[in-house]
């Protein structure tokens, strides 16, 4: 899912390291002082029952969600802000489009038929098809966050790391919730949660809705400068006078989530949970910003069009702001039997999404590149089935088996207005693709004292696409009709094996020391986008990422300090990635190639301090060294320079957040919490070529806020990007240089009532 409201997340004051996911007695007896710090359960190695985070040997980053809801949270890339070395950022172009990187892993594309390398997982669900992705936190008990290869558990598209959420889950009480929010450009948004027994002790219900509506947060003006272009007859020499547009806000939202929960205590080893939902969102389009850096070389925004893009911070000037739409419903339902001294765990789901838009891609008031009216759907279907035992008090095994079935259909216009003629040029580019994935996949857990613990684990998968495609080609007439559409078919299997090795040593009851190494694999991939016959039915073969780790998590001061601190080496094999290649007697084609290979390594500290009741710190640091091994078929570098030379486009060298939190007790049932938090991080380059003019320099957020509670009533004042800092997702020269993602400064008032 998405939405349109975006920015960075406000101070959490459990962060990456916090609160209970789970009942509060089962975290006090986790943590005997409630003045410290509380673990967190998690279910990132699918026990059949949650684990405490800190005996878990790998680097994973939870959020509950009281965080969640305190920090003003409104998708999962607000979480990514607190997560050392991790990107969960969306491509900047098509709004709701996930393009997530953890670790130097990730994907930099908004092409469809890619596979991501950050598995998306909701409730056990692994999201397919990334466009509409971005998952909304409305409603969601946690969230954790896996870094590195999750191969042998998450399998395919995990070679980076993994997001899970969990939505929240009856627990036979009686309760309502209502809160609304208001905030600028109009916003309106509520949530409403009410959850019962059906039937006492065996059948419980929850139903929650979102509402969210704001007029945008980007200002579409006819700014800029213009200059006549005697050649540019489709301009019209008049200049600004042919740009003209209704001026006002831009990127406008219209949401509504829906999310049902059924528990069904069937007898007493048996339980079923059924969870559905059903979102609806009608928003703008994304809001391109165009710009030009005075001295650099002018593109045809200039040369053929006469424009001029104005020196405005979130500025926008757009003939066509366009829209996003997207609708989908998914339904997941989970049976947990106790079998023997084991318990089986099957989940089956599925997910049904279509996103239509258009797209002012080329950013100008001429609107000289648009996506018009864009088709897209996806449906799929998923199996998974595991079993957990313990044998003799010292081993815990783990066997599953694993089905998934994507369907994937596209239609993509692309209206492009010529400025030396009155005609337009016409582009269609229509493909449909059937993934499925079979896997089989066991871990073994030896604990070979009370202290010591060796893992062992390995999954096997097996890939097939089937391709149906028509390249991008250009229409003969002035119209898409006028098209003439010849498919090319193409199909192809993958296998995999994945292991995993973890060691991992209790020095003290509360000191960990672990070592691991495991591999995880993206699934080889069809480049639907290519404009060449040969560019689309040739896929690119799997990429692997190899990783060594060593980390010690530990709870110091009587449970007051928490230090995280882990060191990770990455061999990244196979690297896919769209590089242009020499066809003969034609322009460079972009094609999709296993261009590259690299070593990644890096350090990620979390942290946590809580030295009084109610005060809290916490922060986190990363820090990601990434470099190419080799690198071919790479053209367009300037002379002198070399592949192997360049970063790693969208991943940060350092990645940082700090922040606090203050709750006291002011008597009469009522009290008062502060929290404000600081994320930063260092630039980066937006393209693989690095290209100094797409540059993201290094940027910092700041958000905060204070609520007062009284009895079941709440009011909070927050500010999210409270200095209105600009900075962008990715940055594209297009028919001029364009900027993609960000948000601006977003503030308002939340009221809260609870029965």
């Amino acid at each position: 899912m998405k939405t349109s409201v975006r920015g960075s997340l406000a101070m959490a004051s459990a962060a990456a390291l916090g609160m209970a996911l789970v009942s509060p007695a089962y975290a006090q007896a986790a943590d005997p002082n409630p003045d410290g710090i509380q673990d967190i359960v998690v279910y990132a190695q699918k026990k059949a029952r949650g684990e405490q985070l800190q005996k878990v040997p790998m680097a994973i980053s939870a959020i509950d969600s009281k965080t969640i809801e305190a920090s003003h949270a409104i998708d999962i890339r607000d979480i990514g802000r607190l997560v050392p070395n991790a990107q969960l950022d969306g491509v900047g172009t098509f709004p709701g489009f996930a393009n997530f990187f953890m670790r130097g892993v990730g994907v930099s594309s908004s092409v469809r038929s890619l596979d991501p390398a950050v598995n998306i997982i909701q409730d056990g669900m692994v999201i397919g098809y990334q466009a509409g992705a971005v998952l909304d936190t409305f409603d969601t008990e946690g969230v954790e966050v896996l870094r590195g290869p999750q191969g042998v558990l998450f399998g395919r598209n995990a070679s980076g790391g993994a997001v899970s959420l969990r939505s929240k889950r009856p627990t036979g009480k009686s309760e309502a919730t209502f809160k609304v929010t208001l905030g600028n450009a109009n916003t309106v948004e509520t949530r409403t949660g009410l959850e019962t027994a059906i039937v006492e002790d065996k059948v419980f219900a929850r139903l929650a809705v979102l509402t969210r509506n704001n007029d945008g947060f980007f200002h579409n003006r006819n700014s800029g400068t213009f200059v006549t272009v005697p050649a540019a007859t489709n301009a019209n020499p008049t200049g600004a006078a042919a740009a003209q547009h209704k001026e006002g806000r831009v990127g406008g939202a219209d949401e509504v989530v829906v999310k049902s929960t059924w528990v069904f205590n069937v007898a007493e080893a048996t339980r079923f949970t059924l969870l559905g939902q059903y979102i609806n969102f009608k928003d703008g389009g994304g809001a391109t910003r165009s710009f030009f850096v005075p001295g650099s070389p002018q593109r045809q925004q200039q040369t053929l069009w006469g424009y001029t893009p104005a020196d405005k911070k979130w500025g926008v000037n757009l003939g066509t702001p366009g829209y996003t739409d997207i609708k989908g419903f998914h339904i997941i339902g989970e049976l947990s039997q106790d079998i023997g001294a084991g318990t089986l765990t099957a989940i089956g789901a599925y997910r049904k999404v279509s996103y239509d838009s258009t797209l002012n891609v080329g950013g100008d008031p001429f609107d000289v590149l648009l996506y018009p009216d864009g088709e897209e759907d996806a449906k799929q279907s998923s199996f998974e089935a595991r079993y957990n035992i313990t044998i003799a008090d010292r081993f815990d095994l783990l066997v599953g088996g694993f089905y998934f079935n994507l369907k994937e259909d596209v239609f993509e216009k692309r209206l492009t207005r010529l400025p030396t003629t009155t005609l337009d040029r016409y582009t269609v580019n229509v493909w449909d693709q059937d993934i499925k994935s079979y896997a089989a996949f066991a871990n073994l857990d030896f604990h070979i004292t009370p202290e010591l613990t060796a893992s062992a684990g390995v999954r096997y998968s097996k890939d097939t696409k089937r391709m149906h495609v028509q390249p991008l080609v250009n229409c003969p007439g002035q119209s898409f009709e006028s098209c003439v559409l010849n498919f090319l078919d193409a199909k192809k299997s993958w296998d995999d094996v994945s292991p995993r090795f973890v060691v991992n040593y209790k020095v003290q009851p509360n000191i960990m020391l672990y070592a691991s190494y495991s591999r995880g694999y993206r699934a080889g991939n069809f480049n639907a986008r290519a404009p060449s016959a040969g560019g689309a039915v040739t896929p690119a073969n799997p990429e692997t990422v190899a990783s060594y780790e060593v980390g010690v998590k530990s709870d110091l001061l009587d449970n007051r300090l928490r230090i995280n601190l882990g060191y990770y080496r990455q061999k990244y094999d196979d690297i896919q990635r769209l590089v242009q290649f020499a066809v003969a007697g034609e322009p460079p084609a972009q094609q999709l190639f296993n261009a590259a290979k690299a070593t990644i390594q890096g350090i990620e500290l979390e942290t946590a301090f809580a030295p009084v009741r109610g005060l809290r710190f916490d922060g986190s640091l990363g820090y990601t060294d990434a470099k190419y091994d080799s690198f071919n078929n790479l053209t367009g570098l300037p002379a002198g320079v070399s592949a192997t030379s360049l970063r790693f486009d969208r991943v940060p060298k350092w990645t940082a957040y700090i922040g606090g939190s203050y709750e006291t007790d002011l008597g009469d049932d009522s009290s008062l919490s502060f929290r404000t938090g600081y994320t930063w991080r260092s630039h980066v380059y937006t393209d693989v070529q690095n290209t100094p003019l797409l540059e993201q320099k290094a940027y910092g957020l700041w958000d905060a806020n204070v609520t007062y509670e009284r009895g079941r009533w709440s009011v909070s004042l927050f500010g999210r990007n409270l200095a209105n800092t600009e900075y962008a997702e990715i940055k594209s020269p297009i028919i001029g240089y364009n900027a993609f993602g960000g948000m601006p400064r977003y503030y308002g008032v939340e009221f809260g009532v609870r029965f």
